[in-house]
């Protein structure tokens, strides 16, 4: 096998396209070091990349301004910057950005060639033969496999590795000293440069070196599907749990019929050679995906340093989920965001417990709940973000159009119907569907038609019909549909939440439901924010009264009242406030 050559990048056209570090407003760069402390990401200020096209950018790079060296570990252009992770001893070294070129490989075609190839060519990783070949289908070596990941992570020589087999004369002996320094290669008599990489060694080697960088770890995995899971070895295991998609796999459609959404299996195939090309796209997705990088919004807030510890109820969820996505590049792989929140009972609970720092919740605590924060010497602030209302919902069968609160009152609280004529609509069996009482749907229901806890829900109602979870208050209903003899259910939500739901409901049942009139006024956008929809609220941050002023929840919630933050509420799917508006 032919040495793979060093073609210097910074032999690339550069010059017309640098910036040096030290240009950003203010002054100082904006670092972080990483999980471990061996490298430190360096945002690097670029703001002509604002004016430059998709395919102009996708070249960009950042290199050492002393010696063109380029940095591996660099991310994409990000709204007027790069991102550059550099091991920690050349952390203080001035950072520059350069635009390099497309390299001909020649034994690809221009439209064959992945667009990783040039992204990790550009950073210094990839390199071709003596032909400038990249031999895409040939199976990586050890050898091979060991000096792109030295050279992704910049890793040092540090002298005799210890292998029988590797002398200082083969071209690979600096990468295999410098990884075995590392404890990249493990400690054994013989190397085995030329031995084929299987597709488990490499992932777990990807794994193993990400997690060298702080980047990835076994606790921030996915698990992934796989037909052949068996067959991946149990040292492997924990590698293909922590990258999970990004795992090298097979993709295999099961319905050949030719529709838009074939059925698809992925197998993991773990014995199989790691071809080039398959490696290329692991490391390369592995540096766009692990990574995450903060807005300049997160850094404004201090949110780079420090997030609150955020819950609420189920409904507030896609608050959490659009605040993330705002402050970060690969949310999803931030370590503080939850995965889901507790339901609205328990996040004030949990709250008052000082377990969390901030809700955001669809409803102020109930009247159990306040006596809880009482009793602990707790005081809970409520700060409205965003708009929203309590909505009651029926079969889509059902022709009545409306009620009056006080009619909610006698079908819940005084269970005074049971056909729906009863209340001017069809002869048609009437079947009241409540929540559960610690849910955040119920403190609602106490706060607009139980006139503040004054009234109870009937025994019989909540000894009926349940809904237990909010996944499942619009399916009830929906399910509830007799039709010999009709019968129609009513439930309740949050209006927000009824609009996404009810799209996905078609996964569930193919029943329908629609929103009923309260005293004559449908909820809608409009009505909601102008009050005019008599069961109109609020959405709010909720924080403990004594919460510091220069917190990181305190912030929060200025933050989610400024225009960004009134962004993220509409980005949820919520009402933004009016003062947002215009």
């Amino acid at each position: 096998m032919k040495r793979f050559i060093h073609l210097l990048v910074c032999a690339l056209v550069a010059a017309a396209m640098v910036l040096p570090a030290g240009a950003e407003p203010g002054g100082a760069l904006w670092t972080r070091e990483e999980a471990g402390g061996a490298y430190v990401t360096v945002r690097v200020p670029f703001p002509e990349g604002e004016g430059m096209s998709w395919g102009q950018t996708r070249y960009l790079g950042v290199r050492y301004a002393g010696t063109g060296e380029p940095v591996a570990l660099t991310s994409d252009y990000r709204a007027g910057y790069l991102f550059a992770t550099v091991p920690a001893r050349d952390a203080d070294r001035p950072l520059e950005v350069f635009q390099g070129e497309r390299f001909d490989w020649t034994d690809i075609q221009y439209q064959n060639e992945p667009v990783s190839a040039n992204t990790l060519y550009i950073r210094g990783v990839l390199h071709g033969d003596g032909e400038g070949r990249l031999n895409l289908e040939q199976v990586l070596t050890r050898a091979e496999a060991f000096s792109l990941l030295v050279r992704l992570l910049d890793l040092e020589e540090g002298g005799d590795p210890g292998y029988g087999d590797v002398a200082p004369s083969d071209w690979y002996y600096s990468p295999v000293s410098a990884a075995r320094a590392a404890g990249l290669a493990a400690a054994d008599k013989t190397f085995r440069p030329n031995d084929s990489v299987s597709r488990a060694e490499f992932n777990t080697m990807v794994y193993r070196a990400f997690r060298s960088v702080g980047w990835i770890g076994p606790e921030r995995g996915e698990a992934q599907d796989y037909v052949d899971s068996a067959d991946i070895p149990d040292w492997a295991m924990e590698a293909y749990r922590a990258l999970g998609s990004l795992s090298i796999s097979t993709v295999r459609e099961l319905d050949e019929s030719g529709e838009s959404e074939p059925e698809i299996e992925r197998l993991a195939q773990p014995g199989q050679g790691v071809t080039r090309r398959e490696a290329v796209g692991l490391v390369d997705s592995a540096l766009d995906r692990l990574p995450v990088y903060p807005t300049q919004g997160a850094i404004d807030c201090g949110f780079d340093r420090a997030m609150p510890v955020i819950d609420g109820s189920t409904s507030t969820y896609p608050y959490t989920d659009a605040l993330y996505s705002a402050l970060f590049h690969n949310a999803g792989r931030h370590p503080e965001l939850p995965a889901s929140h507790s339901k609205s009972h328990a996040s004030y609970e949990r709250l008052i417990r000082g377990e969390v720092d901030v809700l955001f919740a669809a409803t102020k605590a109930s009247i159990e709940l306040e006596e809880q924060a009482k009793a602990a010497g707790v005081e809970l602030e409520y700060i409205p973000i965003a708009y929203d209302a309590m909505v009651f919902f029926t079969n889509e069968e059902n022709p009545t159009r409306g009620l009056t609160i006080e009619q909610l009152q006698d079908i819940y609280v005084r269970n005074a119907y049971d056909n729906w004529s009863q209340v001017g609509g069809p002869d048609a069996r009437l079947m009241p569907y409540c929540r559960n009482t610690d849910s955040g749907s119920h403190a609602l229901m106490e706060e607009m038609i139980l006139d503040h806890g004054t009234l109870s829900l009937s025994g019989d109602i909540l000894q009926g019909n349940m809904s237990t979870a909010m996944s499942t208050a619009l399916t009830d209903v929906a399910a509830a549909l007799e039709t010999s003899p009709a019968g129609y259910a009513i439930g309740y939500s949050v209006y927000y939440y009824y609009l996404t739901a009810e799209t996905m409901m078609e996964d569930v049942t193919e029943n329908r439901l629609h929103l009923l009139e309260i005293n004559g006024v449908a909820p809608s956008d409009e009505t909601i924010a102008d009050g005019s929809y008599p069961l109109s609220a609020c959405n709010y941050i909720v924080l403990r009264a004594d919460t510091p002023e220069d917190s990181p929840a305190r912030r929060l919630a200025e933050f989610m009242l400024s225009p960004e933050g009134q962004e993220v509420v509409t980005r949820a799917g919520f009402g933004a406030l009016q003062q947002s508006k215009g």
